[in-house]
């Protein structure tokens, strides 16, 4: 089964309204839609905003569905152009710090390098680049702050949940791919106006990926 993990429902409500069969369930606070798209079975998790709430959605997500892959699908800042689909190449929490003891900034515990890699089932998500995500508990406002993660990290989008889902995913061995469609390049503003239209990409991403073309 697939699991799909999304932050806000403008990003889930495309994909939960191609499902058939649907049943609804929520746990301690997170609510999951299960159904199918064609003969494919997957289940929508609606996370909520932050690094938090994605770890504990996808924690759940894991171990009370049959997932055996997980796409994190959502929109994002970015400086490579509104409207691109990023399929990531790795997961960088810009956030965690532990710098004082020796670390390299973003380095987790219990992690070799401030880079999670994404699975290979990236690789059959069409998109228009990859790259590295730098996520972190805060909405990137200003070209400055853009600037930095792109310098530090190599970072050519930036969002607040996908660091969370790739970390509980490795953790777990589940296979996972981070999708974004870039909605703004740091502008509040920006993303209030092409959020809905980036949010429909993401879902075309998922039915092409489930070979199931959709256009709205």
């Amino acid at each position: 089964m697939l699991g799909v993990l999304c932050a806000m429902e403008v990003e889930a409500k495309g994909l939960i309204a191609l499902m058939d069969r649907k049943s609804e369930k929520s746990m301690i606070g997170y609510d999951f839609t299960s159904g199918y798209i064609g003969d494919k079975e997957i289940v929508v998790a609606l996370s909520g905003i932050g690094k938090g709430y994605a770890a504990a959605a996808t924690a759940l997500l894991i171990s009370h569905f049959d997932v055996t892959e997980v796409i994190n699908l959502g929109i994002c800042g970015g400086s490579v152009g509104v409207g691109k689909l990023i399929v990531a190449d790795s997961v960088v929490q810009y956030d965690f710090d532990t710098t004082a003891f020796g670390d390299e900034l973003g380095k987790l515990d219990g992690f070799d390098s401030p880079y999670i890699a994404c699975s290979d089932m990236r690789k059959r998500i069409r998109g228009d680049l990859g790259g590295v995500i730098a996520s972190g508990d805060k909405f990137i406002a200003g070209e400055e702050e853009a600037d930095r993660l792109a310098k530090r990290f190599g970072a050519v989008g930036f969002d607040m949940e996908s660091g969370a889902v790739a970390q509980i995913c490795s953790k777990a061995k589940v296979d996972f791919a981070i999708v974004r469609v870039v909605s703004d390049g740091g502008d509040a503003t920006e993303y209030e106006k092409f959020k809905a239209e980036a949010a429909k990409k993401g879902v075309n991403a998922v039915m092409e990926y489930l070979d199931r073309p959709y256009s709205d």
